[in-house]
C-alpha cells in the first residue's frame, strides 16, 4: 500500500520500529513518483489528510462546481485552527474519535489528558 502511494507512514511507537525504515523508504518513492495520496499537493500531511487540498484541486478543475458534503443539523463540528481540531470535552471529541486521540493527533489537547499519559480522552 505504501508503495502505490494509498496509505502513509504514521503512529508508529516505540518499541514496534522494527519495520519503519522499508516503511518509510516504501513511502519516499511513492511520494517522489506522485502516486496516490502524494498526487495532490499539500494532502498527506504529518498530522493527518488536509480534504482542503482536494476541495480547492477539484474546485479549480471543475470549474468551482465542487459541492461539500452534507451535514445534519445535529452533527457537531470541530473547530479547526491552524491543523488543530478544537473540540469543547472529550464527550464530543469521541463522537468523531470514539478510542481518543494520541499526542500527535491534530485534535489532541493537554487538557483532556487526565493521566497525562500523551493519549487524550482514551476510555
Amino acid at each position: 500500500m505504501l508503495s502505490e502511494g494509498l496509505a502513509r507512514v504514521a503512529y508508529v511507537y516505540p518499541p514496534n520500529t522494527r519495520h519503519l525504515t522499508p516503511y518509510e523508504e516504501a513511502q519516499a518513492v511513492a511520494k517522489k513518483k506522485g502516486l496516490g495520496i502524494w498526487s495532490v499537493e499539500n494532502y498527506a500531511t504529518d498530522s493527518g489528510f488536509n480534504s482542503d487540498a482536494v476541495s480547492s484541486k477539484v474546485s479549480a478543475s471543475t470549474g468551482g462546481s465542487a459541492s461539500k458534503p452534507a451535514t445534519s443539523p445535529n452533527t457537531t463540528l470541530s473547530t479547526t485552527t491552524e491543523g488543530k481540531e478544537i473540540f469543547k470535552n472529550c464527550t464530543e471529541l469521541r463522537k468523531k474519535y470514539p478510542s481518543g486521540v494520541p499526542q500527535s493527533h491534530p485534535a489532541y489537547q493537554a487538557k483532556m489528558d487526565r493521566d497525562k499519559d500523551g493519549y487524550a480522552c482514551e476510555k
